[in-house]
């Protein structure tokens, strides 16, 4: 059983794991525990600066790299773990020490944490659930109405065209005043925040 094969295995993931050795038991405790609720979409990316900090605090010196780093190994190995099944603590810890040279401290800190939220973690493998081929939109301004004479109103539409998994398009369309589309746009720059970490 193994996270990762030698042809697999993420780019910088043993000096990624060497940084990770220099956390203290609770802070790693805690970025371990923001990396799983990021996972489950219960919370934001881990910020960098946040815990560049709190090392300073506890004489550690680690640049903004390392700690970047960090972050993109819990969330590799907490995303490969939950894609094996009936994973428990000890095998988790087992595979953490065999294959990383995690330290045996730090390793039952991921452990722990693997355990309390291994249910609650996704399964994820990526389902089929269609390819998207197209995203447009525009701004538009309502000025009237049947019922009103000034509106001035502006809003976004929104056209998105999918394939399915038979290969037929379907677009699908919908309006958002200004307030949804500024949340809209803060959740794909969060999409977009994760993604450059994974």
């Amino acid at each position: 059983m193994s996270f990762f094969s030698e042809k697999r295995s993420p780019k910088g993931i043993f000096t990624a794991i060497n940084s990770l050795n220099k956390f203290p038991q609770q802070l790693l405790a805690k970025l371990c525990q923001d990396v799983v609720d990021a996972l489950q979409y219960k919370g934001s990316v881990p910020q960098v600066s946040h815990y560049q900090i709190q090392l300073e605090k506890n004489s550690i010196d680690l640049g903004k790299n390392e700690v970047q780093s960090t972050i993109n190994v819990l969330f590799f190995l907490y995303r490969d773990a939950s894609k094996i099944s009936n994973l428990d603590q000890k095998q988790f810890l087992e595979i953490l020490q065999n294959q990383t040279g995690i330290t045996n401290q730090a390793g039952k800190v991921l452990a722990t944490i693997w355990e309390r939220e291994k249910e609650n973690l996704p399964s994820l493998t990526m389902p089929n659930v269609g390819k998207l081929i197209d995203f447009k939109w525009k701004v538009g301004v309502t000025f009237s109405s049947s019922i009103s004479e000034n509106l001035v109103t502006p809003f976004v539409t929104v056209n998105i065209s999918v394939s399915n998994t038979d290969e037929l398009v379907q677009t699908h369309s919908f309006e958002m005043s200004v307030p949804e589309f500024k949340e809209f746009a803060r959740n794909l720059k969060e999409i977009n925040q994760l993604l450059e970490v994974i």
